[in-house]
């Protein structure tokens, strides 16, 4: 798993709450997320890889009951040019709000992000090469999640006949999941995440969930699908996108 390997990313709780415990409120998608998103994106120093600096940058991020964040900063630093693309990285991770009315506060995560050289260097070589025109467009380096209706040019999979050949796409590669044949499951997952300007997959979380493993199997088939990101005002931006994948059993598992 990821965690093991290049980007280890360790979450720990110190709660104040009035008491109460805040649990609820994690990263979206959980550390699984976190750790793919390091994996796309982090981009180790220049100078630090060469020098071949590596540690554990840990972070501590306070999150409110509602998700903010309220602030974040290096608690065990291991050099300033590490510790600044740290802090980039995990101000991209966004939190499910507190699901219980009753917890109000705020939560202190520490997370820890590894560097490694010779690691890192395997992911660089993992990543998709892109060939989609908008990525002569550039990069832009804000934060900011835009809707679809707010982009001049609308995220689309990198994939033959684009948003239109997705449902070929998924067919082409479910696996249905035993469980669920077996239990004779079917249904729709609706799933919403975050396409960042690298054409990354980020903070995905399922708003209509499936039982069975289906709702793992969706997740599945949109990180296996190369994006292209949305576009505004020339640049490219992180985007909010929206996909229901629809699983239908196969007639004699009915």
């Amino acid at each position: 798993m990821l965690r093991h390997l290049l980007f280890f990313v360790h979450l720990s709780i110190a709660i104040t709450a009035f008491g109460q415990r805040l649990e609820s409120v994690q990263p979206m998608g959980g550390l699984q997320a976190v750790d793919r998103l390091i994996e796309q994106e982090l981009r180790y120093p220049a100078a630090a890889l060469e020098a071949g600096i590596k540690g554990d940058v840990t972070v501590v991020v306070g999150v409110n009951s509602d998700g903010s964040v309220q602030a974040m900063q290096v608690w065990r630093p291991v050099c300033p040019e590490c510790d600044a693309e740290a802090l980039r990285i995990l101000r991209m991770v966004r939190f499910q709000p507190s699901t219980a009315t009753e917890e109000r506060g705020s939560a202190d995560h520490y997370m820890v992000v590894s560097f490694d050289p010779s690691k890192y260097k395997r992911w660089l070589k993992a990543r998709p090469n892109h060939t989609s025109a908008v990525f002569e467009q550039p990069a832009s380096d804000s934060l900011a999640v835009f809707t679809p209706r707010q982009l001049d040019v609308q995220v689309a999979p990198e994939i033959p006949k684009g948003t239109a050949g997705f449902g070929k796409f998924i067919a082409d590669n479910m696996r249905y999941p035993d469980e669920a044949y077996r239990r004779s499951i079917d249904g729709v997952v609706k799933l919403q995440f975050v396409v960042e300007p690298s054409g990354s997959i980020s903070n995905m979380v399922a708003l209509e969930e499936l039982g069975g493993g289906c709702t793992a199997e969706a997740m599945r088939l949109v990180y296996k699908a190369p994006w292209a990101p949305g576009v505004r005002k020339g640049e490219r931006v992180r985007s909010i996108t929206e996909v229901s994948i629809r699983f239908t059993l196969p007639q004699q598992g009915r």
